[in-house]
């Protein structure tokens, strides 16, 4: 009898893999300062995508004999995501905190920005920016950042796993 790994740990594994890499595409999104890139964000959302249906797909070939539900699939896929928000959100915390806040920096003008380009009065702008550099900073970019790789997650797992699923053969005797 074969011992094959638990849905955990092997949810771990795929979440380690993929938070590695969406880590490393961030750190050179930070490192070459490509804030706006459109190619990073392409590559981003691919390894993110591809990650999901390839971790999902993998587990039920792998782990569950080539049969899996859509809720299996879903939860499957939400919970590799979360493992690879957490590596990816320390990895940022550790850059952002003790390396480099530009992107903080150049989110906060960015906001800045936009309030100035929609006409706010200027002390709704202030108000405004007291809170924005609250909520950007480290940890609470980081936070956040784990929420919306969960949900986006959520979102793509629903799909993948509409594809991904298979039920058992209604002929197996097993």
């Amino acid at each position: 009898m074969e011992n094959k790994p638990s849905k955990l740990k092997s949810a771990l594994n795929y979440g380690a893999m993929f938070g590695l890499a969406l880590l490393v595409i961030n750190l050179l999104t930070f490192v070459l300062e490509m804030y706006d890139s459109v190619l990073m964000t392409i590559v981003g959302s691919v390894v993110g995508i591809g990650g999901l249906v390839y971790g999902i797909k993998k587990y039920r070939d792998d782990v569950c004999d080539g049969v899996i539900s859509y809720g299996s699939a879903l939860g499957y896929g939400v919970l590799i995501a979360l493992f690879a928000g957490v590596i990816v959100a320390v990895g940022n915390y550790a850059y952002w905190g003790f390396v480099d806040d530009g992107f903080l920096l150049f989110k906060l003008e960015e906001q800045e920005n936009l309030y100035y380009e929609s006409a706010m009065p200027e002390e709704q702008i202030e108000m405004s920016m007291v809170w924005a550099e609250k909520m950007l900073t480290p940890g609470m970019a980081s936070f956040l950042g784990i929420i919306s790789q969960v949900f986006f997650a959520f979102i793509i797992s629903l799909i993948a796993g509409a594809f991904l699923k298979k039920a058992p053969d209604s002929f197996d005797q097993t």
